[in-house]
């Protein structure tokens, strides 16, 4: 049984504590009223600040990731309340945005604003080559690919899907033609492999076909969700499962085909 001392002395020990706790509770609170105050203001006042904040919430934060909040950002930054300047690719990030939720004519929109406001960024015309894509207009995604393979002709990126949308169109020499600068140094890019797989099926070369797909299948048998998600940057990372399982069932569909041609040439 505790002494009346040691009672009374836990009662008073509690009692500072409390207070303590209190005071510290109230500080913080205040705290953090402020920073949330700060922050609220910098994004409405500051274009720079809302974008890089919208950058954290858009890919370069994982756990973060946030597409609806880092399109709120994005706005805030290319619709300043003072006469400031929009920050370089902010357009181009809201561009992306409206992509990813499926709104192709506002993506097209502000990645004409981008351009209109900063002509050198040509990274502009790959989120206009990917938007025309999937309205199928094929011609005009083909075209903002190729200024892009201008501007940066080492990215297999804008040469894959530039040589995807000439597969589409059936312009299959044309695609061939766009992947062969890049198919000797890039054996180990399932990408690329695997559409050059497609496009030799399509041209009845099998051995070229097989060897393709072979070196897609040894990537992708061994390739993790985040290095499938590293070639789609701001998407959902949710997602990155299903793309890789996509992929690898593409692999395995085109390798069936392969294998039921050459047992129809044994024949």
């Amino acid at each position: 049984m505790l002494k009346p001392t040691y009672v009374k002395y836990l009662k008073l020990l509690f009692i500072k504590i409390k207070k303590n706790y209190t005071f510290l509770y109230r500080n913080l609170s205040i705290f953090f009223i402020i920073i949330i105050l700060t922050v609220s203001i910098s994004v409405y006042i500051i274009p720079a600040f809302s974008f890089r904040l919208g950058n954290v919430f858009f890919g370069n934060v994982k756990v973060l990731y946030n597409v609806k909040l880092a399109q709120i950002l994005f706005k805030h930054s290319v619709n300043p309340i003072f006469n400031i300047s929009v920050p370089e690719f902010a357009h181009y990030q809201l561009s992306r945005t409206y992509f990813i939720q499926g709104n192709l004519n506002t993506s097209l929109y502000e990645a004409q604003k981008e351009l209109e406001l900063y002509p050198e960024n040509k990274r502009t015309y790959y989120i206009m080559g990917l938007t025309y894509g999937y309205m199928n207009a094929e011609t005009a995604a083909i075209k903002m690919f190729s200024k892009f393979i201008e501007f940066k002709p080492e990215s297999w990126a804008a040469r894959n899907d530039k040589a995807w949308l000439q597969f589409r169109i059936g312009d299959i020499d044309g695609a061939i033609e766009t992947l062969e600068p890049i198919i000797l140094s890039t054996k180990n890019n399932v990408w690329i492999q695997n559409t050059y797989c497609a496009l030799m099926i399509n041209k009845k070369e099998f051995e070229k076909a097989e060897i393709a797909c072979k070196n897609a299948k040894d990537v992708a048998d061994v390739m993790t969700e985040a290095s499938w998600g590293v070639a789609y940057p701001g998407n959902d990372p949710r997602i990155y499962g299903t793309g890789l399982q996509a992929m690898k069932l593409s692999i395995d569909s085109n390798l069936k085909i392969i294998s039921t041609n050459a047992s129809t040439d044994l024949e």
